[in-house]
C-alpha cells in the first residue's frame, strides 16, 4: 500500500511542477506580447474638423432644424 502512495505522491509532485512551468511560460509570453504592443502603440493626433461644426457645414437644412429646435 505504501508503494502505491509513493507513486501517487511522485506523480502529483511532477504534475504540479509541470503546471508551475506552464504558468511561468504563459506569463512570460504575455509579458513579451504586452511589451511589444506597448512599443508599437502610437498616440493619436487630433486631426480633422470640429465635430460640432460638421453638421452645419455639410447639412444646412439639418442644422437649421437643429438651431430652431
Amino acid at each position: 500500500m505504501k508503494h502505491v502512495i509513493t507513486i501517487a505522491d511522485r506523480a502529483a509532485l511532477r504534475s504540479l511542477k509541470l503546471l508551475v512551468a506552464l504558468n511561468v511560460l504563459f506569463f512570460l509570453s504575455f509579458l513579451v506580447v504586452a511589451l511589444l504592443a506597448a512599443g508599437q502603440a502610437e498616440i493619436p493626433v487630433r486631426t480633422g474638423a470640429d465635430t460640432l461644426s460638421v453638421p452645419r457645414t455639410h447639412d444646412p437644412v439639418g442644422s437649421a432644424i437643429t438651431a430652431a429646435g
